[in-house]
């Protein structure tokens, strides 16, 4: 049984900054308290528009990801990455919406909805990505963050209290685990049948352990013209 308490979403990187060009560039998400998405129904949608146009070859506008399991510990990061070698200059905007179902005290529930937009920049005289300082002491607190008060539980919602202050420094990315979602992304990337992306590259015998490793055909893609990465849905990277 799910416990009540603070359930806060927070979004890690990007920030409204100039990126070098990546083939990997990442979006990350921090979900604090893990265990609560399902029980309130959780999920989060996002766009990422090349120049702010929907119809720019770069531009996404259908992310969706539902967060149905939950998962223990206290940090959950939810990654996505797409590539920017081929639009190596311009702005890029990032919009998501946090999903949580609030129950009333009518019976009935209906969806409270968080949104947030950052703004950045892709140039090659931009600095790289860097996961780990973001979450250091000075960086963290510039998080885009969303928190709910859930005292109690209904059928697939949650009975919501007063607006909580949010805890985005709560989060901490070490190294390892913004290697492993480098890893994740490698390695769904070179797996067998994927979209192809010259920018990425690939061991050597990636074809057959990804072939046979049932961890690695666990991630899902949506095509863009942009040959978007997605990493699937169920790729969590607990936090040490």
């Amino acid at each position: 049984m799910t416990n009540p308490g603070i359930f806060e979403v927070d979004l890690v990187f990007p920030r409204n900054a100039t990126y070098t060009p990546q083939a990997l560039m990442p979006i990350v998400w921090a979900v604090q308290r893990p265990d609560m998405p399902p029980a309130l129904a959780s999920s989060i949608t996002w766009s990422l528009l090349e120049s702010n146009n929907y119809t720019a070859p770069g531009s996404s506008d259908d992310g969706l990801i539902e967060m149905l399991s939950p998962l223990p510990g206290n940090e959950t990061l939810i990654s996505r990455f797409f590539n920017t070698i081929e639009y190596p200059d311009g702005y890029w905007n990032l919009t998501w919406t946090l999903w949580v179902n609030n129950c009333s005290q009518e019976g009935s529930s209906q969806y409270i909805l968080k949104t947030g937009s950052t703004v950045f920049t892709i140039s090659k005289s931009g600095q790289e990505p860097d996961l780990v300082a973001a979450t250091s002491a000075g960086q963290c607190d510039a998080m885009d963050a969303y928190a709910f008060n859930v005292t109690s539980f209904g059928e697939n919602c949650g009975y919501l209290g007063p607006t909580p202050t949010t805890n985005p420094c709560a989060v901490n990315i070490s190294s390892s685990a913004a290697s492993s979602l480098y890893a994740s992304a490698t390695t769904w990337y070179c797996a067998p049948n994927t979209v192809d992306n010259p920018n990425v590259t690939c061991p050597t015998s990636t074809s057959t352990s990804s072939a046979s490793n049932p961890a690695s055909q666990s991630f899902m893609v949506t095509r863009t013209a942009l040959l978007m990465l997605l990493v699937g849905i169920t790729n969590f990277i607990l936090m040490g």
